[in-house]
């Protein structure tokens, strides 16, 4: 009996109380959280080194880095390997092949051999036939196991991490609640987030070939140098098709992490996040630095010309880029090395990479385009503006003999420029979405 009436009087008890309850869960605050979340994707050994071969043209899904050869176009397939076109004809860039190299971000040439690195491995490629590059070496090991990535951490007893795919996350929080550290660190905004997801060792002007100002491959003095966030790896290139490691050099300045690298004469520009370190080459096998020009946490592609160096900072979602709402154009003088100064800044939209060439800079600023400028005064190149072609959006660009490539969101576009005053458009190599 007794437990009857206790029921009875907790149902009566919740029929009072339930509407009360509601009420307190309508009033509860909630909000949405939009965040990335990065998956590793792995092989097993055996797997990895036998996926390296040339395949038939495939559509370009996820553009990386841009390397131009002769009368060839290079285009990296984020994490999967090389598109190889055909570019005699800029007009008409005809797909030849694709070099499936799982792991693959980066590009180098020297002496006729193409220099790719593959997850962990640097791989060695004989160029003689430029549509069906053929595999001349593997160096195991030289570069550090990606098994993190913006504070995801992979399981290495599964395999080889080639890739990380990513995915956006929108949840429904209670605004009183602490949001978890991960999701904060790549917290993004769905309306402005960055589609090039590029994780990895980010080409410098070499005899016959050009990459982008975003390159963590450069060659000099018959050497390749190679940066990865905390170190510059040097490669003696004297057997060209066997490539030695013969120095490391840190390049975890001030606890700054390393994105590119470039030439200029002799010396080596290292980007960092925190800015840029010019270094000497006198042996080439230990670099050391000889000044240093520091700027607000950005990302920081740089090209150098003569006595000056263009720097691009740009800000970007959660900790990539650093969260410091700075995207202009700097111009720093390099005439004295051991102390560059800046000479003037110019505001951008959210360049990414840069070039230039026979007095023009030219620069991929994001959602504006490519914009290029009259660099005869660097002091006042912002100033000089002579062509803002919109259309696309920008990521890295290579300008040279009056051809000027651009990697974008939406593909390659390849602007004439033997005319600047009126630069054109002649092609587009479009993404294509599976």
């Amino acid at each position: 009996m007794n437990r009857i009436r206790l029921a009875a009087f907790s149902f009566c008890l919740l029929v009072v109380a339930g509407p009360l309850f509601q009420s307190c869960l309508r009033d509860r605050c909630n909000m949405e959280f939009t965040y990335m979340q990065y998956t590793p994707i792995y092989m097993t050994p055996q797997e990895f080194e036998r996926a390296v071969e040339v395949q038939a043209p495939q559509s370009l899904q996820h553009p990386g880095k841009l390397f131009t050869l002769d009368n060839f176009l290079l285009i990296n397939e984020v994490g999967k390997g090389i598109h190889i076109f055909d570019n005699k004809n800029p007009r008409n860039p005809v797909a030849l092949s694709f070099l499936n190299v799982p792991g693959n971000y980066d590009i180098a040439y020297e002496c006729n051999f193409l220099y790719l690195d593959s997850s962990t491995d640097l791989l060695v490629f004989d160029m003689t036939t430029p549509e069906t590059p053929v595999l001349v070496n593997r160096l195991s090991n030289v570069f550090p196991h990606a098994i993190e990535f913006n504070g995801f951490v992979a399981d290495p007893n599964k395999g080889i991490v080639v890739s990380w795919e990513r995915e956006m996350i929108t949840q429904q929080v209670n605004c009183d609640e602490e949001i978890p550290t991960i999701w904060a660190m790549n917290e993004v905004d769905p309306a402005t987030v960055d589609d090039n997801f590029n994780n990895a060792r980010t080409v410098a002007p070499s005899a016959t070939g050009q990459a982008g100002s975003m390159s963590r491959f450069a060659t000099l003095k018959d050497h390749l140098y190679v940066v990865t966030p905390q170190e510059l790896k040097s490669f003696d290139l004297s057997n060209c098709s066997a490539p030695t490691a013969v120095g490391e050099t840190n390049v975890d300045f001030f606890g700054n992490q390393a994105e590119m690298v470039s030439t200029l004469d002799d010396m080596l520009l290292v980007g960092t996040n925190r800015g840029m370190y010019i270094l000497n080459t006198d042996v080439p096998s230990d670099p050391f630095i000889l000044g240093q020009f520091e700027h607000v946490t950005a990302c920081d592609p740089v090209m150098a010309e003569g006595d000056y160096a263009y720097v691009t900072l740009r800000n970007g979602d959660g900790n990539q880029c650093g969260d410091n709402f700075t995207n202009q154009l700097d111009i720093v003088d390099i005439s004295n090395p051991s102390t560059p100064r800046l000479l003037n800044s110019f505001n951008m939209v959210n360049p990414h990479g840069l070039s230039i060439d026979a007095g023009l800079l030219f620069i991929a600023d994001g959602p504006a385009g490519l914009k290029v400028f009259d660099a005869s005064n660097p002091k006042i190149v912002g100033n000089n503006s002579i062509a803002e072609m919109g259309t696309h959006f920008g990521y890295d660009v290579i300008a040279q003999n009056g051809l000027a490539t651009m990697i974008g969101k939406n593909g390659i576009v390849q602007y004439d420029y033997t005319n600047r005053e009126n630069i054109v458009e002649i092609s587009n190599i479009p993404v294509e979405s599976k």
